[in-house]
C-alpha cells in the first residue's frame, strides 16, 4: 500500500518589507506569513511582497500590522485556492489568478485598507458557476476593488440601474440568466441573489454563459452603496520626515525644493496668515510652528492644527485660541484612511509632520 504524504504548514516572520519569494517542500500546503513590522514601518505603509512555489500549496494565512502584497496571478507563483487575511492589520493588496477557484477573507472595517484586482478571466461563471471567486469581509467604504484595471465605484463603474434582485429565483443559473438578459452593455451590474452580492457582466455573446464575469462578495461591510472612487487617494500614511532640513520662512508664497527636506517656518508675527506652500512633499518636508503661542502665552499644541482637504491643495487649519488662520499646501496627495471621504488626519498627523 503507498503511504499518503502528511501535508503541513510552514510559518515566517517578518519586521520589514521586501520581496520574498518561498520554494516549498512537496508536503507544505499552508503558507502561515507574519508581518509585524516596528510603528513607523507599519504606519508607512511599507510592504512586503510575498510569492511562493510548491506543488502542495493551497492556503495562504496572514496576520501582523505590515502591509502584505500577493500577486496570485504571477509567473512561477503557485497560485493557491485560499486566502486567510483576517487577522492582517496593515491591509492586503492582491491579484487574483484565472487558474484557481478563489476564496479570499479579508479582515472588515478593524484591519487595514484592502486593494484587490481581478482581471476579466480571473473569476468567471463557468461550468455551472464553478469558476466564480469569493471576497469575503469586503469593505466598500475602505476597500478597493479593481475589475480590468478599472475601479469598481458605486452608481458609476457599477450599474445600479439594472440592478437583479432574484429574491425568488430557485438557483444561482437562474439569477445569472435574469442579468444576462439585462440590456446593460458591457457594464458590470449588481445581482442579489439569497444573502449575497454578485458583481456580473455579460462578457462576450449575449445572454449567460460560462465566459460571463461573476464575483461574490460575502458579508460585504458597510452595503453595495459604500462602493467610493478613490483612485486619487493612497491608503497608508507617508513617512515621517528625517531632515536635515533647510528653513524657508513662510509669507506669502513661498516654493519647496523638489527632493530636498524643507521645513516651513511660520513665525510669531502674521505674515504666514493665509500664506501659500507650493510644492510641499508629505514625508519629506516639514512645518515648524515652534514659534507661535496662543492667546494664553502657552506655545500651540497638535491638538491646534488641523488638516482639511479641498480640490487645490490642503489647509492648514492653525487654531491660537482666538479663530484659526490658514496656511495652505499645494501638491500634497490625498491620502484616505478607510473613512468614506478621506481622513487626511491620518496622513498629516501633527505629531509626525508638524514640528512643535
Amino acid at each position: 500500500m503507498p503511504q499518503l504524504t502528511q501535508h503541513q504548514s510552514q510559518s515566517f516572520a517578518f519586521t520589514r518589507g521586501g520581496d520574498q519569494t518561498f520554494v516549498l517542500t512537496d508536503n507544505i500546503d499552508t503558507l502561515e506569513l507574519n508581518a509585524q513590522f516596528n510603528e513607523s514601518r507599519a504606519r508607512s505603509g511599507e510592504t512586503l511582497s510575498a510569492s511562493a512555489q510548491g506543488d502542495a500549496l493551497e492556503t495562504l494565512m496572514l496576520s501582523g500590522n505590515g502591509r502584505i502584497e500577493w500577486d496570485n496571478s504571477a509567473i512561477d507563483t503557485t497560485a493557491v485556492a485560499y486566502t486567510d487575511a483576517s487577522a492582517l492589520e496593515g491591509g492586503l493588496e492582491y491579484t487574483a489568478s484565472a487558474d484557481v477557484q478563489e476564496t479570499i477573507v479579508l479582515g472588515g472595517s478593524g484591519n487595514g485598507a484592502d486593494v484587490l484586482y481581478f482581471s476579466e478571466d480571473a473569476s468567471r461563471y463557468g461550468q455551472e458557476g464553478d469558476g466564480i471567486d469569493t471576497l469575503v469581509g469586503f469593505d466598500g467604504m475602505q476597500d478597493t476593488l479593481f475589475v480590468d484595471g478599472e475601479i469598481m465605484a458605486s452608481f458609476e463603474t457599477i450599474n445600479f440601474d439594472h440592478a437583479v434582485t432574484a429574491w425568488d429565483a430557485e438557483s444561482l443559473e437562474e439569477a445569472f440568466t435574469m442579468a444576462g438578459e439585462m440590456d446593460s452593455g458591457d457594464a458590470v451590474i449588481p445581482v442579489f441573489f439569497k444573502e449575497d452580492f454578485y458583481l456580473y457582466r455579460d462578457s462576450g455573446p449575449a445572454g449567460l454563459d460560462e465566459n460571463d464575469f461573476v464575483l461574490r462578495l460575502s458579508d460585504l461591510a458597510g452595503g453595495p452603496n459604500t462602493f467610493s472612487d478613490r483612485r486619487d487617494m493612497i491608503s497608508k500614511m507617508a513617512p515621517a520626515p528625517e531632515g536635515p532640513f533647510t528653513d524657508v520662512l513662510v509669507e506669502g508664497t513661498v516654493n519647496g525644493t523638489e527632493n530636498t527636506p524643507d521645513s516651513f517656518v511660520l513665525g510669531d508675527d502674521d505674515a504666514w496668515w493665509d500664506s501659500v506652500i507650493t510644492d510641499f512633499e508629505l514625508g519629506i518636508d516639514r512645518i515648524d510652528v515652534s514659534g507661535l503661542t496662543g492667546t494664553d502665552g502657552e506655545p500651540l499644541g497638535f491638538d491646534d492644527i488641523r488638516p482639511m482637504f479641498h480640490g487645490d491643495g490642503t489647509d492648514l487649519l492653525i487654531d491660537d485660541g482666538s479663530g484659526f488662520n490658514t496656511v495652505t499646501l499645494i501638491g500634497v496627495p490625498k491620502y484616505d484612511s478607510g473613512a468614506p471621504l478621506g481622513e487626511l488626519a491620518y496622513a498629516l498627523n501633527a505629531e509626525d509632520f508638524l514640528f512643535a
